[in-house]
């Protein structure tokens, strides 16, 4: 007995240890194909902000990236490391945020696809009454974060204001309280040393060697970021989730009792396992058996939004990031912070819950309700950021 816990702690560990240096060192290494990209890319990110369709670009690559890798850490910590690192090869910074902003709403958006693979994932040892009935619960994370992103994307693109707040915020943190000369040193003392000199700058120049520097960006950019979701969610995630592993059914809804322990347990095992997907999709299992109702989860649901926005990668690249990661970090806190005075604090709170059961009832109510869910997937989270991407360049 004491053999296989000695086991199981030292297979968490590694997955840790091994997901955390993966992480690390994958950031550095998108950084380091945005480098090289950055001729190229700068003036179509440019020529974008220029016309105005930036806005509308990045809120759709947001959205299918994170609906396609699932995971809104890796996405927004993505766009932090490579709108910094194209601002350290001379991109303009406003440019860099006004493109940055709305891909980090985008990433809040797809997050919410995972509970509909949820939903159909459990479909075979559900009934088709319980597969209804677990409708709303899917539909109201989305309802929570379309409500939020559109009235935060409009506001941005008609007045461009959380691109000042946040640029502003990062103006306070570098200029008066001087953070700029910490992060300086965590990274050039201690990144530089385990990761960038011996493992990052040999391996660019042996691809530009080999590629030129164009399309090594190219390879650079889609190794590492294949590599900042393996560590987020093959590594760091299952290190994690070993750790709630046992019992975790009976201890989550237990703590349902009150609004407050259910936003609260959310916020704590999605900030755990590093992923609002993850989280928010232990719920629909609940639903569905009725573990737990609508109204007991909404609460929960709210607390992974929240939890995702400073998780242990999250923070991490506000570090890595410097000056833009902080004002693209900034934006995802802000954005689910407000969002969660409005939708969950407020009066407005009944809001999404009716949008929910009034959208979901209408598609469990059709006898092809499992073909309307997911053409209303498909359809949201993938055909029209496509349509978007394809005709705003």
């Amino acid at each position: 007995m004491r053999k296989s816990a000695l086991k199981e702690k030292i297979i968490m560990m590694t997955l840790l240890i091994s997901g955390v240096l993966l992480f690390i060192c994958s950031l550095e290494g998108i950084g380091y194909g945005f480098k090289l990209l950055f001729s190229e890319w700068a003036n179509l990110i440019l020529s974008m902000v220029e016309s105005g369709v930036a806005p509308f670009t990045g809120l759709a690559i947001g959205v299918l990236a994170t609906t396609l890798m699932e995971s809104s850490s890796a996405v927004v910590a993505t766009t932090m490391m490579s709108m910094a690192s194209m601002v350290e090869s001379g991109l303009p910074m406003s440019s860099a945020i006004r493109f940055g902003v709305p891909m980090v709403l985008g990433a809040n958006v797809g997050t919410t696809v995972g509970n509909t693979i949820t939903l159909f994932a459990i479909r075979k040892s559900t009934t088709r009454e319980e597969f209804n009935a677990t409708i709303p619960g899917v539909m109201v994370d989305d309802i929570y974060k379309f409500l939020t992103v559109g009235l935060f994307f409009t506001l941005e693109v008609t007045t461009g204001i959380l691109s000042m707040i946040v640029t502003n915020l990062g103006f306070v943190f570098f200029e008066m309280l001087k953070l700029e000369k910490i992060f300086a040193i965590f990274k050039r003392s201690v990144i530089d040393i385990i990761i960038t000199d011996p493992i990052i700058k040999p391996l660019g120049k042996a691809f530009t060697g080999i590629f030129g520097a164009q399309i090594s960006g190219i390879l650079f950019f889609a190794l590492w970021f294949a590599m900042v979701v393996l560590s987020i969610d093959f590594l760091i995630t299952n290190g994690l989730k070993r750790l709630i592993q046992t019992d975790w059914a009976e201890k989550v809804s237990s703590a349902f009792g009150s609004p407050f322990n259910s936003f609260a347990t959310g916020f704590s095992l999605t900030w755990l396992v590093g992923s609002s997907s993850i989280g928010t999709s232990l719920a629909i299992p609940m639903i569905a058996t009725r573990m737990v109702n609508l109204e007991e989860a909404y609460p929960y649901i709210c607390g992974c939004g929240l939890a995702t926005t400073v998780d242990l990668s999250q923070l991490y690249g506000y570090v890595a990031g410097g000056v833009v990661g902080v004002m693209l970090g900034s934006t995802h806190v802000i954005v689910n912070l407000l969002g969660l005075m409005l939708w969950l604090v407020s009066p407005l709170r009944a809001v999404p819950l009716r949008l929910a059961k009034g959208i979901g009832g209408y598609m469990a109510s059709k006898p092809y309700s499992t073909m309307l869910l997911l053409g209303y997937a498909l359809l949201i989270f993938i055909a029209l950021p496509l349509i978007v991407i394809i005709f705003y360049r």
